[in-house]
């Protein structure tokens, strides 16, 4: 067999694989307001391909990036961005045996790693691009790596053209994509110049995050078209990117962006904190009874404070502030809106509560912490546990946490997201179906508790 009959074939494999998986039923759309041509009708397999195929795009093969030093903001490995003041400090930090100098080192090859996160996560990684000549400052190639960087100083990454899969490559990605679309994957909205995709939990977001394992992103190409207006293909990127993450165990919606436009303004957008995100968590304890211990411990109902993290209730709406240690960077500050949905009697938690989660910033695992700030972790989360269990001895809620149950995911889910397109300026509003998983342990809750009542 030749290798272009093998590579026939797998791609047969791959549209057969995709084509079966793909139900365009499970593809919705929750108030839309963006009017946009109609996309091409293509097939997975053909649309997958077409990312590396299009000659027409070849031009912009080339992605350049661009970033100023101690001005720009600093993507987070976590959902959001860090910023900074007029003198180049991160906004709002607040000492934790480390100084701005310690939490941002101006040294080139170790900022860079901060600014390009996604493309160069290691010194050595950015070491290799300035010797490539791939990463430039102030518009000049190969300088030396221990160059201390000032305020202002422009750099500058230009990233690969994508290179088309091999054979066993492909196959691989096959699998992939066929395991991502049973758990979930799926288009909830997508125009010539963004998209929003369901990610299922237990994938990382980004490409290269790991090496060891493909990423939310390699499977972007199977399920999203390349732009195909002109316009779309003068601004297209070489694939689509995520323009945020979540958390490898965190499932729900992502924005993506298909061009360099959609890409810039969307990151702007994020930084500005106009983009308004939603999420959802089933979470051990009643944060009622939180806020009031809290208040009580306080002696002020209005806004108690234990410790570091501070509570202001109206009625079932809370909002949560604390600070948050970012890895690199010191103590950043973080805010999440909270409204109880419900909460529930349970024979082993004792109380099992819903919740609307609303990030206001975007701290690495903000969410989880401020859960277990209040002493209310979220379902699953083991890993911050402890914290939750500390919570509660300081709140002196008189209500131990049982044992972290295992197994089951976490429950934590991104719902939606409200910004503005960046080509149209309409409002968009988007969202996804809250997993089945949620719907199932609340109903667990309820059928004992009328079983108990019975």
């Amino acid at each position: 067999m030749t290798a272009t009959a093998t590579a026939t074939g797998i791609a047969n494999v791959l549209l057969a694989i995709l084509s079966f998986n793909l139900d365009p039923s499970c593809i919705s759309c929750f108030a839309l307001s963006s009017s946009s041509a109609p996309l091409p009708s293509l097939s997975p397999s053909s649309r997958y391909l077409s990312w590396y195929d299009d000659t027409s795009r070849s031009s912009n093969g080339q992605l350049e990036l661009t970033h100023r030093a101690f001005v720009d903001p600093l993507p987070e490995l976590g959902d959001g961005l860090a910023t900074f003041d007029d003198n180049g400090n991160v906004s709002g930090e607040r000492s934790q045996r480390a100084c701005v100098t310690d939490a941002l080192p101006n040294r080139l090859v170790r900022y860079a790693s901060l600014a390009f996160p996604h493309h160069l996560p290691t010194k050595s990684g950015a070491a290799k691009a300035l010797k490539s000549g791939k990463l430039l400052l102030n518009a000049t190639p190969k300088v030396e790596g221990c160059r201390n960087l000032q305020r202002g100083d422009v750099l500058i990454l230009q990233t690969d053209a994508p290179i088309k899969p091999g054979e066993e490559e492909l196959v691989k990605r096959v699998n992939f994509v066929q395991h991502l679309l049973s758990a979930g994957l799926s288009v909830q909205y997508e125009d010539e110049h963004l998209a929003a995709v369901y990610k299922p939990a237990g994938v990382h977001t980004k490409r290269d995050t790991t090496y060891r394992y493909l990423s939310f992103e390699d499977a972007l190409p199977a399920v999203l078209t390349p732009p195909a207006t002109d316009e779309g293909k003068m601004e297209a990127l070489p694939l689509p990117l995520a323009v945020h993450r979540l958390d490898v165990r965190v499932c729900g919606l992502v924005l993506v962006a298909k061009t360099r436009r959609a890409m810039v303004d969307l990151g702007a957008q994020f930084e500005r904190r106009t983009v308004k995100k939603r999420y959802e968590a089933l979470v051990i304890g009643d944060p009622a009874a939180a806020a009031a211990a809290a208040a009580a411990a306080a002696a002020d109902a209005a806004d108690a404070l234990v410790e570091n993290v501070s509570f202001q209730r109206d009625g079932n709406d809370f909002v949560i502030e604390s600070s948050v240690l970012v890895e690199g960077r010191g103590t950043l500050p973080a805010k999440t809106g909270v409204t109880i949905v419900s909460s529930l009697p349970h024979a082993h938690w004792g109380t099992l509560s819903h919740l609307e989660l609303r990030p206001e910033t975007g701290r690495t695992h903000q969410l989880r912490v401020h859960c277990a700030d209040i002493g209310c972790p979220i379902v699953g989360d083991d890993l911050y546990w402890d914290k939750a269990v500390e919570a509660r001895r300081r709140l002196d809620t008189k209500q131990d946490l049982p044992p972290v149950r295992r197994g089951g995911g976490l429950y934590l889910q991104s719902m939606g997201a409200s910004f503005v397109h960046p080509v149209s300026g309409n409002k968009m509003d988007i969202e996804v179906p809250v997993a089945n998983k949620f719907g199932r342990l609340l109903d667990k809750a309820r059928i004992a508790n009328e079983y108990d009542r019975s």
